[in-house]
């Protein structure tokens, strides 16, 4: 089950496909490996994500603008609830992988999000 997201995201993910298809001898992908490979690329996004947190909390202290960080952190838990109730209802209405892959999708945009900030 391949989604539709840009190339540069799905490196992480394609690769675990890949190396998990092979090292397991399957003849194609399954949701064992749909779910595995998105919870270990949503890890590494995750990870990204604290990083780039903690980048903006650096910038906000420099620039002396608090409330930078603080908005930024108002908006980083209602966008977790989004994701949260939206690959909940990605999951029972399309099936059961989107409960691993919905998130992964999630977190690397909100990566791609978070990196506009910083830059």
């Amino acid at each position: 089950m391949y989604a539709q997201i840009d190339a540069d995201e799905q490196d992480e993910y394609n690769q675990c496909v890949e190396q998990t298809i092979k090292e397991m001898q399957l003849e194609s992908i399954n949701n064992m490996v749909v779910h595995s490979c998105s919870e270990q690329a949503k890890k590494t996004y995750e990870e990204k994500i604290v990083a780039l947190i903690d980048q903006i909390r650096t910038q906000s202290e420099e620039y002396k603008q608090p409330e930078r960080y603080q908005d930024i952190l108002k908006s980083q838990r209602l966008w977790k609830a989004y994701v949260d109730q939206e690959c909940s209802n990605a999951g029972s209405y399309i099936g059961s992988p989107m409960y691993s892959y919905c998130p992964m999708q999630e977190y690397a945009e909100r990566v791609k999000q978070l990196e506009e900030y910083v830059n």
